[in-house]
């Protein structure tokens, strides 16, 4: 009786290993699909063209996905792929809006299911009218998606923090002027606002909350955009940035 009972639960902890080594697996596999994914995207990365008011890459990739709305590029902040210095290195992707933010949390630039997902827009943000522009993106083990962005988190980092997007063949570039972390269940983050006065009460709160000060002359803050990504001071925490466009 007791050798069956012996066999059991070496079957059972058998099949308990083989379960997590198979979940194991299919996490490193959706990695490797993902990053394989990225650099595949890279090639459509757009550039400014000149005497054109049409971008040729940007067009190429509004015929892969609708829902693309412009590409987002944050220099090297030091950190590659599984913790490895890769010199220019960068985070720079397709940004992408929907109906609902659901959707791209758990699908890539191609509507593929996807373990991180696309960077995207807050879906009742107006980017072309909204004074904040809320973008999300996963943290990314691999170093992929938003992770990087955590790297601001270092005032290094911070003061030469910049982001550029290209949209409809302009580019235009914002310098980070906040980063915090915060947690997700008292998000105080807005897009539109009443009046000036309520706006520059904002800039001024997102400021406040910063690790660190940053002195921007000469901008009158009249746009500005947010990263939001996942963070892990505790359960909840999620990694804000926010940078002005010059």
């Amino acid at each position: 009786m007791k050798r069956h009972i012996k066999i059991a639960v070496n079957i059972i902890l058998a099949a308990v290993i083989v379960s997590c080594v198979a979940a194991i697996g299919y996490r490193c596999l959706g990695y490797y699909r993902d990053i394989k994914n990225y650099f595949e995207i890279q090639k459509l990365k757009p550039k400014v063209e000149y005497n054109t008011k049409v971008n040729s890459a940007e067009e190429k990739l509004r015929k892969i996905n609708p829902d693309y709305k412009f590409w987002i590029s944050i220099p090297d902040t030091d950190i590659g792929y599984f913790g490895i210095n890769i010199p220019n290195t960068d985070i720079s992707y397709p940004v992408v809006q929907r109906k609902d933010n659901e959707f791209y949390l758990h699908n890539n630039f191609y509507g593929e299911k996807s373990v991180s997902g696309s960077i995207f827009v807050e879906n009742n943000d107006k980017h072309d009218s909204d004074r904040d522009m809320i973008i999300y993106g996963h943290n990314m083990k691999s170093a992929t998606m938003f992770s990087k962005i955590n790297n601001f988190k270092e005032e290094e980092n911070f003061k030469k923090g910049t982001i550029k997007i290209i949209k409809d063949n302009k580019e235009y570039t914002y310098e980070v002027f906040s980063v915090f972390v915060v947690d997700e269940k008292k998000n105080e983050l807005r897009t539109n606002f009443a009046s000036d006065e309520e706006y520059k009460k904002y800039i001024n709160f997102l400021k406040q909350k910063s690790m660190y000060y940053k002195d921007i002359k000469n901008n009158d803050f009249k746009k500005i955009l947010t990263l939001y990504t996942c963070s892990y001071e505790f359960d909840g925490a999620r990694t804000i940035v926010c940078a002005v466009m010059k």
